[in-house]
């Protein structure tokens, strides 16, 4: 389960937004998913003067979480809060913007903030269920997805659970389906469940998102003969997250063996689109 699209989903009679034709220009991009046309859409109306100022800083945070950019979505969040500091939309999408930038503790504080409301979003149960499994309350975490679920089926399905047992067995096989040429190199790198990425992993990496489903961490093959400093090489997958996609168990497996394809792409020196090309993600 995941926000869908990743950007923001306002309820469609939320006051906020208004029909004036630039807005509604942006809200099309967004509903297309062109989320960069939408951005640049919304930031010509905001620097015209057109429509409502409030909304367009609104839907650019909408774009800009969508396309992974969750720091300039957050000062953007943080301008309408600052008008209009009882919108429990943007204060809920403010907790995902910090969440993303994995500032965990503000996090909490703003989605608590936004399911105080009277009109509070169902999206915050969904905000809070990823905070509560980064503080280890995992039944937790399911009660808040399982709300979301209740409230808004449609949007919301229940997370697809397996043992660590069923998950293990899942990825051997899907390593096991792996052409040879690729299978032999995975035998030179340990792969590595855990439920979600450990903070030590996130602050690693510049601009890791926690929702991440897999991680390649180490030396790629290609830069191995020049690297002076050589780490263990390890492909990390996070069950949870990788649960939290899944629409069905079929769909899970799948998402595994993507997954984890794709992770070998990057350990072999691939890029985004040579992984996709090489049918490896």
């Amino acid at each position: 389960m995941e926000l869908e699209p990743r950007g923001i989903i306002p309820p469609d009679d939320d006051p906020v937004l208004g029909r004036h034709p630039a807005v509604a220009r942006v809200e099309s991009a967004l509903d297309a998913g062109k989320d960069e046309e939408a951005l640049q859409l919304a930031e010509a109306a905001l620097e015209a003067g057109e429509g409502d100022r409030l909304d367009l800083l609104y839907l650019a945070a909408d774009a800009l979480l969508a396309l992974g950019r969750p720091h300039e979505a957050e000062s953007r969040l943080r301008a309408v809060l600052a008008e209009d500091p009882s919108c429990p939309t943007s204060r809920c999408w403010l907790a995902l913007a910090l969440f993303r930038l994995c500032r965990f503790a503000e996090s909490r504080v703003e989605v608590e903030r936004s399911l105080e409301a009277e009109r509070a979003p169902t999206d915050a149960h969904l905000v809070r269920g990823l905070l509560l499994e980064r503080e280890g309350d995992l039944e937790g975490a399911d009660e808040c997805f399982a709300l979301a679920h209740e409230t808004d089926p449609d949007r919301f399905h229940l997370p697809i659970r397996m043992t660590r047992r069923e998950f293990d067995r899942e990825v051997r096989q899907a390593a096991r389906r792996l052409p040879r040429q690729f299978r032999r190199h995975l035998e030179r790198v340990p792969v590595i469940v855990q439920d979600i990425p450990a903070v030590e992993l996130l602050r690693g990496g510049e601009g890791l998102d926690p929702e991440i489903l897999g991680l390649f961490d180490g030396t790629s093959l290609p830069d191995t003969a020049e690297a002076t400093d050589l780490r263990p090489n390890y492909i990390y997958l996070f069950q949870r997250n990788l649960e939290r996609i899944a629409r069905d168990r079929e769909h899970l497996v799948e998402e595994i063996a993507i997954t984890l394809q794709h992770e070998l792409g990057h350990y072999l020196g691939l890029d985004e689109e040579e992984v996709d090309e090489m049918g490896l993600g």
